[in-house]
């Protein structure tokens, strides 16, 4: 039988939370150590051992493919897709399983080198990897980029080591074929293994427990992988020998990772914002596996053969496009968080309903010209929606909260591009004018009364009229220790005096003795 084959994740270290589950994992258990019995007792028996190899080895395929299938259709978003690919990918190796098995059933040698049941293992393997990209999609072109880059780094340096080393030796021009597909599994595996580390584990917490199981089964497909590739180019491989039991061990796997999507699902991999990368681990590997090129072609040869300095230039080119994506995401994060605090320094400054200044802001505004040389005319308005509670009581706080909206908007739109605009509180709104005397102050005033008056606002159903009362408080001087106060009590005379009108503050020097009105 071929290579069995691969999907990512690691390790579930999860209570099975029901008893479906619960049933599937304790059949899987029961399975792969009835299956590990068989493959002991019929080593010596050709037959048996080729059913217990090739027919019994199906069961878990089946069920991975079944399992896989619902998965799919159950899923949504990222994980719909991603089980979709796991799906193509169960299929693909279960119809490279079927063929090794007809081969096996039907001709004396087995299948040739290569066959079509190699065609279906690499077919499986691609989609697998394709898979994992599919279920990070959250990391970003970038990450995924450099995941695939960095699975380059690993596989062109430990497999032209390993050409080099192990398997040019020993290769033949009759088999070249074949020995270059059975090298292809590990190395396809590699890849994957690659992939799932660095575009998924370091970029990403709280990893689904399906995609960690597939992950442990891409792990242990893998070094059954590179046993298989050995016992094929160097010794001896039949269906049914203890390898398998380790094929088997990873389908199982990944038909308990298709049960846990359908029993359990999970939101999809959170991606970290600062991801690890793994920035060593590539280099170090293309490092060493070009440097033990060159030392070996100089031991052997005297000088560095043409493929060597091929590996070297391939490998010095993907370590530079690995640094430069490396960079660009690191320049991209910088940027989102530049951005995340300058949204930060906003909101602390706004109004979360009305998009205005906040109370907050207005205050520390005010503080600066407390501090600030005076010399130029500075005013302040104060408008309240005139019997705004009513609006509340019969209209609700949805209405209320839009006629908020729609007001604050309106005095936004008839103010200066120069003027703070700010919520003070509840209805309560305040204009802070830079470089403004009373008489503007005042026309600013009436022309945002009017602008409310003039148009009711609809909030659902309801069209509600809205009036209000402002007052009008201007410091010649620019001095501000008493402005909102002064602003403050011409508002209380504008709602004494009958509402939806604008009164202008009695400056100090005129108002000695005047007591101020409420209402």
């Amino acid at each position: 039988m071929g290579s069995g084959q691969h999907r990512p994740g690691g390790g579930t270290g999860t209570r099975v939370p029901d008893r479906p589950l619960r049933i599937a994992t304790v059949a899987t258990v029961t399975w792969l150590l009835g299956y590990a019995l068989l493959t002991g007792l019929t080593l010596d028996a050709p037959a048996a051992s080729l059913f217990v190899g090739d027919i019994l080895y199906l069961v878990p395929l089946i069920a991975g493919v079944l399992a896989a299938t619902v998965a799919a259709r159950r899923s949504r978003g990222r994980h719909r897709t991603l089980w979709r690919v796991l799906t193509a990918a169960f299929a693909a190796q279960l119809a490279g399983e079927s063929i090794w098995a007809a081969y096996d059933y039907l001709t004396g040698d087995g299948p040739p080198e290569p066959s079509v049941a190699d065609l279906c293992y690499l077919t499986a393997s691609t989609l697998t990897i394709v898979a994992v990209l599919v279920g990070f999609g959250g990391a970003g072109r970038l990450r995924h980029l450099r995941g695939l880059v960095d699975s380059l780094l690993i596989i062109v340096s430990l497999g032209a080591l390993g050409w080099q080393l192990l398997i040019r030796p020993q290769l033949t021009a009759a088999a070249v074929w074949g020995d270059l597909v059975n090298v292809a599994y590990p190395l396809l595996d590699l890849v994957l293994l690659a992939v799932l580390g660095i575009v998924g584990m370091a970029g990403h917490r709280s990893v689904p427990l399906a995609v960690r199981l597939v992950g442990v089964a891409g792990a242990i497909t893998a070094v059954c992988d590179m046993i298989y590739t050995y016992l094929v180019l160097f010794s001896e491989y039949d269906s049914g020998s203890w390898i398998d039991v380790g094929f088997e061990t990873a389908e199982s796997c990944l038909f308990l990772a298709a049960v846990v999507a359908v029993r359990r699902p999970e939101p999809p991999a959170e991606r970290r914002s600062f991801d690890r990368g793994m920035p060593l681990l590539p280099i170090v590997i293309s490092v060493a596996g070009t440097s033990a090129l060159v030392v070996y072609d100089k031991v052997r040869t005297g000088v560095v053969s043409d493929l060597t300095l091929v590996v070297v230039a391939v490998l010095f080119l993907a370590v530079m496009l690995r640094q430069y994506l490396f960079a660009a995401d690191r320049a991209g994060l910088a940027e989102e968080l530049r951005r995340a605090v300058a949204e930060q320094q906003r909101l602390a400054v706004t109004d979360g309903l009305t998009g205005l200044a906040n109370r907050r802001h207005l205050m520390t505004m005010l503080d600066r010209l407390r501090t600030a040389p005076g010399g130029r005319p500075v005013s302040l308005l104060v408008v309240d929606l005139d019997h705004f509670k009513l609006v509340n009581d019969t209209y609700g706080h949805l209405a209320g909260d839009a006629v908020l909206e729609a007001a604050a908007a309106r005095i936004a739109a008839a103010a200066r591009a120069t003027d703070l605009v700010a919520r003070y509180g509840g209805e309560e709104f305040v204009l802070l004018l830079a470089d403004t005397d009373g008489p503007e102050a005042e026309r600013l005033a009436e022309r945002i009364r009017r602008r409310l008056r003039d148009s009711p606002i609809a909030a659902g159903d309801a069209v509600i009229a809205v009036t209000a009362s402002i007052g009008v408080a201007t410091s010649p001087d620019g001095a501000v220790p008493h402005l909102l106060e002064a602003a403050d009590r011409a508002l209380y005379r504008a709602k004494a005096q009958g509402r939806d009108q604008v009164t202008v503050a009695v400056p100090e020097t005129e108002r000695a003795g005047v007591p101020a009105s409420g209402g």
